[in-house]
């Protein structure tokens, strides 16, 4: 079936294609994974973020995208793919995944304020952290467990930990600027809302 650019580009809000074209990684790939997720929904809150990672002589992106819908968070993951041979094509992964909100367990904004001492009302974070839980997939660490007797040599079976998968996406108005800072915040906020609304209804 063959997929129609000028569809894809009416699919996506222009201020999500905007943002997309800012970021600067893949803008037309995260277009149409976008599309394909959206299912004509509108969006009514968005967030793109890019995060730059270093490994010896290679550099690596990943770009998170997220909309809210009326009914959906919808999550966009693209990066390298850092098993591609190094003398073939460039080949990046896009992945698309939706969580009806109110199956959103959880919002958390962390905040971080410069010299708290003389906050005034209306003063802006310099380091916001929205960290997201839905539930959809557990992890449990193991590790074996024992006893305060250096000499003991039973066994003690095991003990671990469980969690679950989250999302965490830190801004800092240092890195990317206040702007990047305050939008962050708002989306976190949106969707915060957003989730309550769903939960409750």
């Amino acid at each position: 079936m063959s997929v129609n650019p000028a569809a894809q580009a009416e699919a996506v809000p222009s201020d999500v294609l905007a943002d997309l074209q800012s970021a600067g990684y893949y803008p037309d790939l995260a277009a149409r994974v976008l599309s394909d997720a959206l299912f004509g929904e509108p969006v009514k809150s968005h967030l793109v973020h890019v995060e730059t990672h270093f490994d010896l002589d290679e550099v690596h992106r990943h770009i998170t995208i997220l909309l809210v819908t009326p009914t959906r968070l919808v999550l966009g993951h693209i990066d390298d793919d850092s098993g591609a041979s190094e003398t073939g094509p460039a080949v990046a992964q896009a992945t698309t995944e939706d969580i009806d909100l109110e199956h959103v367990r959880t919002v958390m904004i962390g905040y971080v304020f410069d010299s708290p001492e003389r906050y005034r009302p209306g003063q802006a974070p310099r380091d916001v952290t929205v960290t997201i839980a839905w539930g959809a997939v557990s992890r449990i660490e193991m590790r074996p467990d024992g006893c305060s007797d250096p000499n003991c040599d039973a066994d003690h079976g095991y003990v671990g930990v469980s969690g679950s998968e989250d999302l965490a996406l830190r801004v800092t108005a240092d890195a990317e600027g206040q702007d990047a800072v305050d939008r962050t915040l708002a989306f976190g906020l949106t969707l915060r809302a957003a989730a309550q609304r769903a939960r409750r209804a």
